[in-house]
């Protein structure tokens, strides 16, 4: 699976529900340790950066636990999130949104950033 371009959300959210869905659907039970982040950055064809700023969404939401070099692991009291009724979208509320965009700016400033240094 990739990050769908047409899709308005950032690709860190996309990621981010992706994995939610993983969970909820059980293929990631709590306990169990999640890919890597190059795994993950060639599940969804996107950069490492961008998986953590997914895994962030999900840690701040009380879904994975970082347990630092042994990885991402999905927290024992993980609840999977409420369903919908089909055909409504996912909308992450406000913070969530404010903080993706901000992520992704630090994305486009470190991408600015290397391009720079790679022209000196």
């Amino acid at each position: 699976m990739s990050i769908d371009p047409d899709d308005p959300r950032l690709p860190s959210v996309q990621i981010a529900d992706a994995i939610r869905q993983d969970i909820a659907d059980d293929l990631l039970k709590p306990g169990k340790k999640l890919p890597t982040h190059k795994q993950l950055s060639e599940r969804f064809g996107v950069a490492t950066q961008t998986v953590q700023n997914g895994l962030r969404i999900l840690r701040d939401e009380g879904l994975i636990r970082s347990e630092g070099v042994r990885g991402n692991f999905v927290t024992d009291d993980a609840q999977p999130p409420r369903t919908r009724p089909s055909g409504e979208q996912d909308k992450p509320s406000d913070f969530e949104a404010i903080r993706a965009e901000v992520e992704q700016l630090k994305e486009r400033v470190a991408a600015l950033e290397a391009q720079a240094q790679r022209g000196r």
